[in-house]
């Protein structure tokens, strides 16, 4: 047998180990979501059902009429941050957020594996000074691959004065592909900000 085709194979094989554990210790973390991601997932085609999207609470709407994402009243969230989210006394989801001056949101973090999708995108809306409320959707998917609804991370933030930390609530849902909503979990979150320097 070829030597070099042994050494790939197992290679390949602590690869799919490492990446089998790392779903299971997540489904262990987050029993209610399988693997929640953004990505599209390997062999997932277009004919799966979409998730039904007004069930997302809209939270632009309380908004209407205020400042929005790029008035400059009170501390910019726009930057980069390292934010940690808790619930319960306990770290739910830890990443690093990009928040960007035309009201969006790129949250790359590690409650899933790159593999599943870890990079998620949202929108924001300022609702006063340096306060923000941010609507994060999501896929989620079964520990087969299959898609079986949507997730959603919902933030109201305030930055602190000098414009380096923020904290603030979340709340996390869980929906089926028809929408309905399926389990819920609250917390804190905090985050500083990354600089050049």
């Amino acid at each position: 047998m070829n030597q070099g085709f042994v050494q790939d194979r197992t290679g390949t094989i602590k690869k799919a180990f490492v990446g089998l554990a790392t779903a299971v210790l997540c489904s262990a973390i987050f029993p209610a979501v399988a693997s929640a991601a953004c990505g599209p997932q390997a062999g997932q085609g277009r004919g799966a059902a979409m998730p039904v999207w007004r069930s997302f609470r809209n939270l632009a709407s309380p908004a209407a009429g205020k400042t929005t994402a790029t008035a400059p009243t009170g501390p910019t969230i726009v930057g980069l941050w390292h934010v940690l989210f808790v619930s319960g006394g306990q770290t739910f989801d830890e990443g690093f957020d990009q928040w960007h001056s035309d009201g969006t949101e790129i949250l790359n973090d590690n409650s899933v594996p790159p593999s599943l999708g870890n990079v998620c995108l949202g929108v924001f809306v300022k609702t006063g000074p340096g306060t923000y409320q941010l609507n994060h959707p999501a896929w989620n998917w079964d520990a087969n691959g299959n898609l079986i609804g949507t997730v959603a991370f919902l933030e109201t933030v305030t930055v602190a004065s000098g414009g380096n930390t923020y904290q603030g609530t979340f709340v996390f849902d869980t929906y089926d592909l028809s929408g309905n909503l399926l389990s819920e979990v609250t917390g804190t979150l905090s985050a500083e900000r990354i600089t050049a320097d």
